[in-house]
């Protein structure tokens, strides 16, 4: 699933019962969420980008090539972010539930991508350090960077299916609501 279609699915989250004025602000905020998720996401990936670049035989390039993804993702996400606030659905009571599950099933994933990065860069240290006694230094660090960015990249896949999972479950729980989109019209 695209980015856009998640940051789309999560225009609806925090849609809450409230006046008029208020909605759009709401609207905005869940995009807002789908923004940092999204960018969380980026950040973990160009870790990992970064820890495999350690064991390239062109380090440069390898880093070069890392900095022109994230700038591309990160360029993504402030235009999905857009895309997103466009789209805000009409607030109601069921599409505001549906919002809160959503805004709850994010903070979950952002949760765990949060300790997911910080359990392997605590690892990669501890990898690290153990590699001081090692017979062969130098490989030993080869090893554990190549280790820190399996684990990294595990990390952002993690981030980005629970974002899936979490968009998922918000476009049945619209087409569910009286007046939703049956066809996630606004979500696409």
């Amino acid at each position: 699933m695209k980015r856009s279609h998640i940051l789309a699915a999560l225009s609806v989250a925090l849609l809450a019962p409230a006046p008029r004025s208020a909605s759009g602000a709401e609207c905005s905020s869940a995009c807002a969420v789908g923004k940092r998720t999204c960018m969380a996401e980026a950040r973990t990936a160009f870790s990992s980008c970064r820890a495999t670049c350690r064991t390239s035989s062109s380090p440069g390039q390898c880093r070069t090539s890392c900095l022109a993804d994230v700038a591309a993702a990160r360029k993504a996400c402030r235009t999905d972010l857009t895309d997103c606030r466009t789209s805000c659905p009409p607030p109601s009571p069921c599409t505001g539930a549906c919002g809160q599950q959503m805004a709850s099933c994010m903070r979950g994933v952002q949760t765990t991508g949060k300790s997911c990065g910080q359990d392997c860069l605590d690892q990669g240290r501890s990898a690290a350090a153990a590699c001081r006694q090692a017979a062969d230094p130098a490989s030993c660090l080869r090893a554990a960077a190549s280790q820190l960015a399996m684990c990294l990249r595990g990390c952002a896949n993690g981030v980005h299916d629970g974002a899936v999972g979490c968009a998922a479950m918000l476009r049945a729980c619209i087409a569910a609501c009286p007046g939703g989109s049956p066809s996630g019209a606004f979500l696409d």
